[in-house]
């Protein structure tokens, strides 16, 4: 299926790319284009004006310099009777072309001609003198047609339709190597994603299976004895009652997550005082952790955030359930409040048996257990953490946890302090 969408994503980069080459060659050419033949078009009107302001005829006179000595623009002179006269250069033009010439610039317009392969702007008028008074001796031409080689011009506008092609070769291979690489790299989030979301369907199927097998196969054998009472099958009956609410534990926080994944559960937020929940959550626990012979030391400093009362006692009795199942009896936990100039920190310490350095940058993922057969036999489903995270989150907080085997773990959640 990747490859499929990476192979699409490369066409679509390319095709993006090639059209953006495209467009930009053919607007780049259009512009050349015009401001190359405008030029040429304003040379030939200037070199009209300036003949009819002066003699057209004294150009006709044997010893008149040639007006364009680098040979580009062409005049030929015609009299009343549609005689070539003359022509500069000199014999460069045949008869018949200097007559197409004439045809095509009887139209009064700028025109194009193409003589001989090559391609020529035309442009004819009429000698606005009917005579040349001062010197009735010279011979006169009655019209006169301006020719201009389009040869350089088309030149540069060849050279850059060969430049433009050449770039869109190479753009078109670039874009396909840069396609690859950039679809690569827009799929690593995607592929990621989409491995997590397996795993977790693959987890989830998992740990739904244990209980329900269990279910399962406890409830078979009551039905094997259905003459025993409740007190001879209270056994089975209570593994099916634990397993059950393991089971609703775990759909609970499935539920929870996919909540959170679709912005679905929400925030009610209020200025709450943290003091008076913290101090009876711990209390709560102290009852719990005398059957266990562990003690709870805890000091909580007055301290006011913006919050919602429900999730913050489920963050911390997250944290507190977790400490408790992995301390060992005799050992403590730590549960203190401190309120610093901007923010309020609560930490939760313990001195049970700690977590590798390996398993701490996955202990917040979702049914990440770095000892999977402790924490199943102590109940756990490996989603308090990922909820807990998801609760200091949303509530614009950071956690932090330090661990050391043998030694104990440490979360510290930071909330931001009411103003």
């Amino acid at each position: 299926m990747f490859n499929k969408t990476r192979a699409q994503l490369v066409i679509l980069n390319s095709v993006v790319l090639v059209l953006i080459l495209l467009v930009s060659g053919f607007i780049l050419y259009s512009h050349l284009s015009y401001r190359l033949f405008h030029q040429v078009d304003e040379a030939i009107v200037n070199m009209t004006r300036a003949m009819q302001a002066s003699s057209i005829d004294q150009m006709l006179q044997a010893d008149h310099p040639e007006p364009d000595p680098d040979r580009r623009t062409s005049y030929f002179f015609w009299d009343d009777q549609g005689k070539l006269i003359n022509q500069y250069p000199k014999q460069l033009f045949s008869l018949d072309d200097a007559a197409r010439f004439k045809r095509v610039g009887d139209s009064g317009n700028l025109q194009n001609v193409s003589v001989g392969g090559r391609e020529y702007r035309v442009l004819g008028f009429r000698n606005p003198m009917n005579k040349t008074f001062d010197s009735p001796s010279l011979p006169h031409s009655s019209y006169v047609v301006v020719v201009r080689s389009l040869e350089a011009e088309n030149k540069v506008l060849q050279t850059l339709r060969t430049d433009i092609s050449m770039a869109s070769v190479i753009g078109v291979l670039f874009s396909i190597m840069a396609g690859f690489y950039l679809a690569g790299r827009a799929l690593v989030p995607i592929r990621r994603s989409w491995d997590k979301q397996q795993q977790f369907v693959a987890d989830a199927s998992h740990e739904l299976r244990t209980p329900t097998s269990v279910i399962q196969t406890r409830t078979e054998l009551l039905f094997r004895h259905p003459q025993h009472t409740i007190e001879q099958e209270s056994q089975n009956i209570a593994l099916i009652l634990k397993e059950s609410k393991r089971m609703g534990k775990l759909i609970d926080d499935l539920l929870t997550l996919a909540r959170t994944d679709s912005n679905q559960l929400q925030i009610n937020a209020a200025a709450i005082h943290l003091g008076p929940i913290l101090q009876d959550l711990a209390e709560q626990f102290e009852l719990l952790a005398e059957t266990k012979s562990i003690r709870i030391h805890s000091h909580f400093q007055p301290s006011v955030i913006v919050g919602d009362e429900s999730r913050l006692r489920q963050l911390f009795i997250i944290l507190l359930d977790n400490a408790l199942k992995f301390t060992p009896p005799h050992g403590s936990i730590e549960f203190t409040c401190h309120s610093l100039p901007n923010a309020i920190r609560v930490i939760v310490k313990d001195s049970g048996f700690g977590i590798a350095e390996a398993d701490l940058p996955h202990i917040f993922e979702r049914f990440y257990r770095g000892d999977k057969s402790r924490s199943r036999t102590e109940g756990g489903t490996g989603l308090g953490l990922s909820i807990a995270e998801w609760i200091v989150h949303a509530h614009k907080g950071s956690i932090r946890v330090t661990s050391q085997i043998a030694i104990g773990t440490e979360f510290q959640i930071s909330f931001p302090k009411k103003n």
